[in-house]
Order: structure tokens, then sequence, then C-alpha cells
């Protein structure tokens, strides 16, 4: 095979430059700048454009982890980040020692994993989206109806990604979807779920290897 000149190795460096040119602005938290803020002056904006935590409600992973109710979301965050932020994951507790969500597209489908998977994380955030104990046998009846199910970006009906299986479950309790449709990315993005209407930060987990600045640190 010939190999290709200068200009034609060229070509589709400028185009991929052009399209990520194209791309919206990235979403969430920064790991390497986390900072935390006093609760009153604390709104869930402030998270995705300032990295700032409200600082009573920060915790060591592990302890916020262990403290989320059953039901509740939690998004995990990490430096290997996707186009469109740090936060590339959510799944949900449901129980005190496992979480259900969709795998990913190398994964296995949608499955139970322990909640001990959550500690290769550096920050998580636990969401309350309504979940309470009389929901919890339509979740796990949805839960285990849906054991498998293969992913599927955007999907809704037989196929999930991470978040649009957690709106399944929250359609199966009941409740309104937890994980709204963002029509920049024109995808449902896992931190979105920090500022749907009537969900509600409980707490954020730091991993051991991120340290943010400002008062009130675990």
């Amino acid at each position: 095979m010939k190999p290709l000149s200068r200009p034609a190795l060229l070509v589709p460096m400028l185009t991929a430059g052009l399209l990520s040119s194209c791309l919206p602005a990235t979403t969430g938290p920064r790991m390497d700048n986390l900072r935390t803020v006093p609760d009153a002056a604390w709104q869930p904006l402030d998270l995705l454009t300032q990295s700032a935590l409200p600082a009573s409600r920060v915790l060591p992973l592990e302890d916020a982890a262990r403290r989320a109710p059953v039901g509740s979301l939690i998004v995990g965050c990490q430096r290997v980040r996707a186009v469109y932020g740090e936060c590339t994951h959510i799944t949900r507790k449901v129980s005190e020692a496992a979480l259900s969500e969709e795998t990913g597209p190398i994964g296995i489908g949608a499955q139970l994993r322990p909640l001990e998977s959550l500690n290769s994380r550096d920050l998580i955030l636990v969401i309350d989206s309504g979940v309470r104990p009389q929901h919890w046998a339509a979740m796990n009846a949805e839960i285990a109806r849906l054991q498998g199910a293969p992913y599927l970006l955007g999907g809704q009906e037989n196929a999930f990604d991470c978040a649009t299986y957690q709106n399944a479950l929250q359609r199966a309790m009941g409740l309104p979807e937890a994980v709204p449709y963002d029509p920049i990315w024109r995808a449902y993005l896992p931190l979105g779920a920090l500022n749907a209407p009537g969900n509600t930060l409980l707490w954020a987990g730091i991993g051991a290897g991120v340290l943010p600045q400002g008062p009130g640190m675990p």
C-alpha cells in the first residue's frame, strides 16, 4: 500500500479538529478542580459550571455509598472522561450491598453489581429521585424483567443506555423520569439527574485520590 502523503494525512486531522470545535461545551465538574462552598451559597448548576459541592454533604466515597438509601440514584464520575464530561455513568442502589445498572456497550447488559464497584470512581453523587419503600416491589420486578437487556444509546424499550435504563425503572415505579433528555447533546446525560425537577442531592462521595479545597472537607 502506498503511504499517505503529508497533505493527505492533514485532511482527516483537520476534519477531526473542525468537528470537535462544533461540539457543545463539556458539562459537569473537573476532578482536579473540585471545591466545597457553604450550603447556602450552593446550587446544582454550581457543580456543572464551577466544580463546587455543598460542604455539609461531602463524605468519603465509601461512606456516601453506604449512606445512600435503597432506591437512590448514584452518578459516577472519574478523570477518564467522555466528550461530554467526567460524569459518565449512573446506577441505582437496590439493596444494602447491590446496584442495578446498564453496564455499557462492552458489558453483558443490565445486571446487578456489588456496591463496592463504586470504589473505583473519583466522585459519586447520591440523588433522591423520589423512591420510597412502597416503590421497592415494583422496582425489583422491573429489574428482574429487564435483566440482561442489551445496551443501546438512547434506547427506550428493550435496550438501554445507563440513563434510559434508570428512567425505565422510574416509570415502572410510577415516578417521573429521573434523567432528562439533553437537546444540545441529543442524549440522556447521567449528570442531568442532578437538575431534574424533584431530584435532590443527598451526598457527594469523594474518592481517595481527589483532594478538593474548601470548608468542611472529610
